[in-house]
Formats: structure tokens, sequence, C-alpha cells
């Protein structure tokens, strides 16, 4: 697999201006793991777009953002309703890092 096919998908809501999921994307640059942002215009929960990002990327590893700013990292082994991580928008950029660790195997970040 070529080195840009390797990313986490982030999957977030139309209604969210992408400005305001910056730390997340910061999170994962951080730790050095790629990802691509694609926006959901169906309805749906930050779950339901964790799992539908995971299962987009080649990592099988996403991030879910709905409009109100509620998010996950969900892995496509997982079952839909228990996403591996859950938080808001105000700790995205931890979550991003603890989403490229989970990708590394390194221990998650408080």
């Amino acid at each position: 697999m070529n080195k840009s096919n390797i990313y986490i998908t982030i999957l977030y809501n139309s209604a969210l201006p992408p400005n305001q999921i910056q730390e997340v994307c910061a999170g994962l640059e951080e730790e050095g793991v790629p990802f691509l942002l694609q926006k959901w215009d169906k309805a749906g929960s930050f779950i339901e777009l964790g799992r539908e990002a995971a299962s987009r990327s080649p990592l099988q590893v996403g991030i879910g953002i709905d409009q109100n700013g509620d998010l996950c990292v969900h892995h496509d082994k997982l079952k839909q309703e228990e996403p591996y991580l859950q938080d808001s928008l105000q700790n995205g950029r931890t979550l991003g890092k603890n989403a490229a660790r989970l990708i590394k195997g390194l221990p998650l970040s408080i």
C-alpha cells in the first residue's frame, strides 16, 4: 500500500464549519498520522459517522463528528453502538492524538 493511501478518515456533519475541527486534525498531525476530511450531508449521530469513517479508512479507524460537536473514534471491527472513544470538540486535540496512538500501538494520552 502506498503511503498516500494510509490515513484516518474524519467524517463530519456538513452543518459544522471545518475550522471547528482543527484541534482534532492538530492532534493527528502531532502524532504524525495522516487524515482525510470528508463532509457528510445525511442525518446521523457522531457514532454512526465514526463507524462509517472507520469503514472508509484504510487503517480501519475513523473519527465521526456531528453537528453538535460530539465526536468519537471508531474501529471497523467494533459494533456500531460501541465506539472506542467519545468526547466533545473542546477535547478534540486529545481525541485526535489518541486516535493516532491507537494506530501506532502506543498508550493513550490523558
